[in-house]
């Protein structure tokens, strides 16, 4: 299979550089984008969750702190990918070729793909000394200064994860526009890729379970469900939030970005694609499945899992392909699908480097050791 992976991104990336050739290269770099801040987020948010369970001594399953730190293996070439995303600049900000007076001390170039490519050299820099620091030893001692040491580090890198992945949102999504603003962006994206994140999680432990790597109770997978339906509640929360403000305000400036998207097609579809598959099914699932024992079955917790992974990314699109061009369809053509494999090739591959490298994930008992 990683022959296979390998060969999928080989030819995302192929096709990635033909689609830069053509007419359409626009389309082709704002799907990039889409897939850059997805797996980017993914890959920064597994240890983010980590640090949250060792700074709360998360005693439940240190099985899955472990699992959520493996995402990790992505952040290399996430970092090259962001820096690719330079040579994209013109055919995604308008700012780049048309700048505004305004925001000319924010949107500039130097500035602004400084703190990008900086944030996320020091965000990833800290995510892989926090994760080299947590598998230093097989089973973690209970000894002060170690913990201290981790302590800190979770501390570090929470606080630069919540400013670099906001600083994502406002830069690298929502300046693609640099017209239209929320003061809750920055926000709504870190609570999104949380979600996200959690989805991912739950997909992963259930199938290291599965295949033998960990043993996890179902308790704990269950408490991996239970922070999943909590991120579906906040990330809906802060989307009304910020909807709630902008609608009752009626300033053009602000309200057009949902008139595009809510009342024109093929959008208004998306939309509520996105609103049913990643809130609404999860919400009654998960809903159901919390009010009772832990089921042993998690298969409709995957499938639910997968349901909030491919919302999002939806949602991406959904905010992305309007903002680059009114003329963007919805990006469902073979070099779509293809550069988006890629990514997924990419990311399936880091981590089985991390995993062949590192051995993060230990089949041990659960012992409620952190």
């Amino acid at each position: 299979m990683t022959l296979v992976w390998t060969l999928v991104a080989a030819i995302g990336a192929v096709t990635f550089a033909v689609g830069l050739a053509s007419e359409d290269a626009a389309h082709v770099w704002a799907i990039y984008l889409v897939n850059v801040v997805f797996w980017s987020g993914l890959a920064a948010t597994g240890p983010a969750i980590a640090a949250m369970m060792q700074l709360t001594e998360a005693r439940w399953s240190p099985g899955v702190r472990r699992i959520a730190l493996t995402t990790s293996g992505f952040l290399p070439v996430s970092f090259v990918l962001l820096a690719v995303l330079y040579a994209g600049r013109a055919a995604l900000y308008h700012w780049e070729t048309a700048p505004v007076p305004a925001k000319a001390a924010w949107l500039n170039t130097p500035f602004f793909w400084l703190r990008t490519l900086g944030g996320a050299a020091l965000l990833f820099g800290v995510c892989l000394a926090f994760v080299s620091a947590l598998l230093r030893d097989t089973v973690p001692p209970d000894d002060p200064g170690v913990r201290r040491r981790r302590n800190r580090l979770a501390v570090v890198l929470l606080m630069l994860w919540v400013v670099v992945v906001s600083l994502w949102g406002f830069d690298l999504v929502m300046s693609i526009d640099p017209t239209w603003y929320s003061g809750l962006f920055g926000g709504y994206f870190v609570v999104s890729t949380l979600y996200t994140t959690f989805c991912l999680l739950a997909i992963l432990t259930v199938r290291a379970n599965a295949r033998g790597q960990a043993s996890i109770p179902p308790a704990a997978i269950q408490d991996v469900a239970k922070l999943q339906f909590a991120l579906a509640v906040m990330w809906m929360y802060f989307f009304w939030s910020q909807y709630l403000v902008i609608w009752y305000g009626n300033v053009p400036v602000e309200t057009r970005f949902f008139v595009q998207r809510f009342f024109v097609q093929p959008w208004n579809a998306v939309a509520w694609v996105v609103f049913t598959v990643g809130w609404l099914i999860p919400f009654v699932y998960l809903l159901k499945r919390l009010t009772g024992r832990p089921p042993r079955r998690h298969t409709p917790l995957v499938v639910v899992a997968l349901f909030g992974l491919f919302a999002i990314f939806l949602e991406r699109v959904f905010v992305v392909f309007p903002a680059v061009s009114g003329d963007l369809g919805l990006p469902v053509g073979a070099s779509d699908v293809l550069i988006t494999a890629g990514f997924l090739a990419l990311f399936i591959l880091s981590r089985r480097w991390f995993f062949s490298r590192y051995r993060p994930v230990l089949n041990l008992p659960h012992t409620g050791q952190h």
